[in-house]
């Protein structure tokens, strides 16, 4: 039994880019360097593909590239993706928009800790590794979190 998976918007964004990219850098490897026009079309091409690459790893990211700081598994597309189950039903579309308009108010490292805690179910010691932070400043920014989206649903 095979489940089939329906691709966000973001992942077949990724998908066209990829493809696009490849077709891009096969041309440029086409052309002949040693003719003056097509070593200036291969020019133009590279800085094409830069720019592509430039956007894929963003896409991919969800942050700018060259970035350091972050965990990967918070991206902030996945972020907006998240489906969310209350006792075994599923919420409306509004609720869902209040949600997650409500953790997009969130600050980004009081999201980050919520989501990793509350949707990964990682310890607040794993993501105090994995956010270089002390375990009680992850316990702050998830108790923060929980405040603050129990007070905008009460």
């Amino acid at each position: 039994m095979t489940t089939t998976t329906k691709a966000t918007w973001i992942e077949t964004l990724i998908s066209q880019y990829a493809t696009d990219s490849r077709a891009l850098d096969n041309y440029r490897k086409s052309l002949d360097l040693d003719d003056p026009q097509e070593k200036e079309e291969a020019g133009t091409v590279s800085e094409m593909l830069s720019d592509m690459r430039y956007a894929l790893t963003w896409l991919k990211r969800g942050r700018r590239p060259g970035s350091r700081r972050g965990v990967e598994i918070t991206d902030v597309y996945r972020q907006r993706e998240i489906y969310i189950k209350l006792s075994g039903q599923e919420i409306t579309d509004a609720e869902r928009l209040r949600l997650v308009d409500a953790l997009l108010a969130l600050s980004d490292r009081e999201r980050t800790c919520f989501l990793l805690h509350m949707a990964q179910g990682l310890t607040l010691l794993e993501i105090s590794h994995k956010l270089n932070l002390s375990r009680g400043a992850a316990y702050e920014y998830v108790k923060r979190a929980k405040a603050k989206l129990k007070q905008d649903f009460i």
